[in-house]
């Protein structure tokens, strides 16, 4: 088997095969064609795209190990009602902070065996960024700037997870004109393309997967300088 340095259709019909044979033993079997068609040109898009945002974003950390930018195949199923062993897509992560991977602003790949999808935000506030975040939109001069920000990020189409909360935070009004954002415990958009577009594999989809990345960049920015206040 012809190795490449990118990811290829033979990416997305291994995590088809995957979903099929869900198993340890198989995976045993396979996880040289896993490191071969998967983890390897994974590894290599994580420095590519990351090369790119960090022409607008220096700070961006592009790790190419798992647990960093990579997220581990094997699944954690001890308090997980699905006990399959592996999950079935790839998912990488490029974020910019201070605080753990998680919790900071960032930008998201997801590969499918029937697509990709790709986000953009923070999922899940820290104690000091959900505290710069409420302050953020009680401040009217800063909630202005945000709401230009959501304004021009609507126009890509990709919606925003729903709020956490389904009342106001205690100590909030519920009549607050920014209320639908202060139940927010974490802010992304998500957005998704089946079947796969034929730009997502093949040497130039960094510069696709960018491009898609490049539209939530005011996001992006607007979250590092709130989530660090």
């Amino acid at each position: 088997m012809a190795s490449s340095t990118h990811l290829t259709r033979a990416a997305a019909d291994f995590l088809a095969e995957l979903r099929d044979n869900n198993n340890r033993a198989w995976f045993l079997e396979n996880r040289d064609r896993a490191e071969e068609l998967l983890l390897s040109p994974a590894r290599s898009l994580v420095v590519e795209v990351g090369e790119l945002l960090r022409k607008k974003r220096p700070d961006i950390i592009a790790d190419p190990r798992t647990d960093r930018s990579i997220y581990r195949l094997n699944r954690d199923t001890r308090f997980s009602r699905d006990k399959t062993p592996y999950k079935t897509h790839l998912a990488l992560w490029w974020w910019e902070g201070l605080e753990g991977r998680l919790e900071c602003p960032g930008f998201y790949y997801h590969l499918t065996p029937d697509g990709w999808g790709w986000s953009i935000g923070c999922y899940r506030f820290s104690e000091s960024g959900l505290n710069g975040w409420r302050q953020s939109l009680l401040d009217a001069a800063k909630a202005k700037a945000f709401r230009r920000v959501i304004s021009d990020f609507e126009k890509t189409g990709a919606p925003f997870g729903a709020p956490e909360l389904k009342r106001a935070p205690a100590g909030f009004s519920p009549d607050h004109p920014m209320i639908q954002y202060l139940r927010h415990k974490g802010f992304y958009s998500w957005a998704e393309e089946s079947p796969h577009p034929p730009e997502l594999f093949g040497p130039d989809a960094a510069e696709f997967i960018y491009d898609r990345f490049a539209t939530g960049l005011k996001l992006h920015d607007w979250l590092v300088k709130t989530l660090a206040a």
